[in-house]
């Protein structure tokens, strides 16, 4: 069975992305519809392994906010015209080029036109249906005329869906309340674990962490808040993400391993997934299951 996630413990593990969302149709009144084909256009390039901008973004001034956005705009549009670039050199991206450290232009994008737009209508579902919902409640409210309330379960519509070539995005609305996911609907939500090597006794006593995107924690951070709680000596190891790249990606996961299973067991108290607070910081933990490829 899948493990369930609470809508708010997705909402922190994407803060950075929804308060740029919010940003982009609240304060600079940008269309929700295009704003989300963004965010998606920025997730995806991050899951082909290209580093995340958005964790920049949150402090940066709305001038440089929305030369990016601008140049993700025309990506979109570029990938509507099916037509190649007049030239090879051909840019539009250079802006976000310079932030990335990464070639990236609109040829990159009609040499993986395909692959672009089945990422992007993944990301569209997985992962922006789900955390910018209450943004978009909030702001329709603002802006609708009438006193149409938007009822619990309703499917929210966003004048843009169904797009012509990204097809429609399906949000549902379930109220401010706190409800559960399952994480087979959060493809990239939450980071798995890789395969390895460690016995089956040692998978017993580790805990799988998840931290929040953008807000990196330390191994020696993760020490502390753990010998805090129990004996200093019950944590045995501590296995950061390995290969993180880019100037400013970090490690999303770590295995923690305790001296016992006891003591994994006590942390989650009967819960699949339970939530930790470290200096203003989210992370997760849960029982660790190693992935197999049989």
């Amino acid at each position: 069975m899948a493990p369930m996630i609470s809508s708010n413990d997705l909402n922190s593990y994407y803060k950075i992305d929804r308060d740029i969302f919010s940003r982009l149709v609240t304060i600079f009144m940008r269309d929700p519809a295009e704003s989300i084909l963004v965010i998606a256009l920025w997730l995806w390039l991050e899951q082909k392994g290209y580093p995340n901008i958005i964790s920049k973004m949150i402090s940066w001034p709305r001038f440089f906010l929305e030369i990016l956005f601008n140049e993700a705009v025309s990506a979109l549009n570029f990938l509507e015209t099916n037509q190649p670039p007049s030239s090879p050199e051909e840019g539009g991206m250079n802006f976000t080029s310079q932030v990335m450290e990464r070639d990236i232009s609109l040829q990159l994008f009609h040499e993986k036109r395909l692959d672009a737009i089945d990422g992007i209508k993944k990301v569209l579902n997985s992962v922006c249906a789900k955390i910018f919902t209450d943004i978009l409640v909030n702001h329709l409210k603002v802006m609708l005329i009438s006193e149409a309330e938007i009822r619990f379960n309703q499917q929210i519509q966003v004048i843009g869906f169904p797009h012509k070539l990204f097809g429609n995005i399906e949000i549902v609305w379930k109220g401010f309340t706190d409800y559960a996911i399952s994480a087979e609907e959060l493809p990239w939500s939450f980071p798995v674990p890789e395969n390895d090597t460690f016995s089956d006794e040692e998978n017993d006593r580790t805990l799988f962490l998840t931290f929040s995107r953008g807000f990196p924690v330390k191994e020696t951070e993760v020490r502390e808040v753990f010998s805090g709680l129990f004996r200093r000596d019950s944590v045995v190891d501590v296995h950061i993400q390995e290969n993180v790249s880019g100037n400013n990606a970090h490690a999303l996961f770590a295995r923690l391993v305790f001296r016992s299973a006891t003591t994994v067991d006590g942390i989650l108290n009967g819960r699949i997934i339970t939530r930790f607070h470290f200096r203003g910081r989210h992370f997760w933990g849960r029982k660790y299951v190693r992935s197999r490829s049989d």
